[in-house]
Parts: structure tokens; C-alpha cells; sequence
């Protein structure tokens, strides 16, 4: 089993995390830092990048550390049009080091690839689906060689049971890879989840040593 799990949400901006994660007091513009604080990376949705500014993505990248990781959603990406590809290029040019890579749940044809696997560059992953055998049925996930996404989707009912299941699958699938990132969807994302799976991955891991 891998040494570590990356866990993080599908953006950051949730107004059901005010006064639960968020302070009730904390600035909108520190949000982000607060969230990174505590999280090593976040999943920008396709719709958000595409709608930002340049300076915006530069300031994202001034209120987090260096550690810290965005991915972006390109599944759907229209690689037609002009205007999409030239925002990912200018999110790509601000974002700069803080910038891992792009996931795509589905599978785009082999040109569509090696389209986005051009803009990207060698030094970004861009993990496309795969199906996992065994795995809790609406969890996807995407690979690109060493590196593995896994994408939780929204839904209550999700319990530690049910977790553990996901952890397990997701084990067997990334053993080679480093540090697996695993997203949770929902608006809001379920902040007590993405802190139990952690917790979770490492006794799973001691179990198996």
C-alpha cells in the first residue's frame, strides 16, 4: 500500500462550510489559505478555471504553500475551442509549480490525448479513466502511469464501513503509485469524510505491514 493519501475537495468555495469549517469571521479572500492549511491539494472544476482571470489564478497561487496542489478537471474540455485552450494555458502559465496536473473521468479519443498531453507538458500528469474491478459502484477514478485519482461522488450514507471499502480496492489498484489523491465531490464536500479517510488509509496501511 502506498505511504500516503492526498485527500481534497472539488473547489473551495462552499457556503455550507461557513461557521462549520470556515470561521465565522474568516475573510472570503483567506479562504483558500485556511483550506490549504489543512489539505494538500483541491480539484478545480472545469467550470471554474474556465471562468477565472489571470491575476486570479496568480493570487491562488500566493495563498498557499509550496507544498500545496491544484488539479484541474478537463473531462468534457472542448479542445476546439480557442477560448478554452487558451485559459488553460494561462492557468497553466499563473498556477506554475502549484499546478500537478489534469484528471479526466472519461476517456477522450487518442488525439484528444495527445492534444492535452502536449499542452500539459512532461513535467503534469494527466490521469484518464480507468475501471477498477470490485470498486464501490459511482467512485471513478484515473490514472497516468505512477500517479492515481479517485474521485468520491456526492451522497449521504457514506460511512466508515463503506470507506474502508473504498480504501481497500483503492490499496490494491495503487500499489507503485505515489501518494494517490483521492477528491470528494458534493457541494459541499464532506470535510468529516476527507479527515477520516486519512486517518483510515494509515491504520490500513499498519495493518498490512
Amino acid at each position: 500500500m502506498a505511504s500516503e493519501l492526498m485527500t481534497g475537495a472539488v473547489g473551495w468555495e462552499h457556503a455550507a462550510w461557513d461557521g462549520q469549517f470556515y470561521p465565522d469571521d474568516l475573510p472570503p479572500e483567506w479562504r483558500l489559505t485556511y483550506y490549504a492549511n489543512e489539505f494538500p491539494l483541491v480539484l478545480l472544476p472545469l467550470d471554474i478555471w474556465r471562468a477565472g482571470v489571470r491575476e486570479q489564478f496568480c493570487g491562488w497561487h500566493e495563498d498557499v504553500s509550496e507544498q500545496f496542489r491544484f488539479v484541474l478537471d478537463v473531462t468534457g474540455i472542448a479542445l476546439e475551442d480557442k477560448a478554452v485552450m487558451q485559459q488553460l494555458r494561462c492557468c497553466q502559465s499563473a498556477l506554475g509549480d502549484r499546478l500537478a496536473g489534469a484528471v479526466c473521468w472519461s476517456r477522450p479519443s487518442g488525439g484528444a490525448y495527445k492534444q492535452l498531453r502536449t499542452h500539459l507538458g512532461d513535467g503534469r500528469f494527466l490521469a484518464m479513466a480507468v475501471r477498477v474491478p470490485g470498486l464501490v459502484s459511482g467512485v471513478q477514478v484515473a490514472e497516468d502511469g505512477a500517479t492515481l485519482c479517485a474521485l468520491v461522488p456526492d451522497g449521504a450514507g457514506h460511512d466508515l464501513k463503506w470507506l474502508r471499502s473504498v480504501l481497500e480496492s483503492l490499496a490494491v489498484r495503487a500499489k507503485g503509485a505515489t501518494s494517490p489523491m483521492l477528491f470528494f465531490a458534493g457541494w459541499p464536500s464532506q470535510i468529516k469524510l476527507m479527515r477520516e479517510a486519512v486517518i483510515l488509509w494509515q491504520l490500513l496501511n499498519g495493518l498490512q505491514r
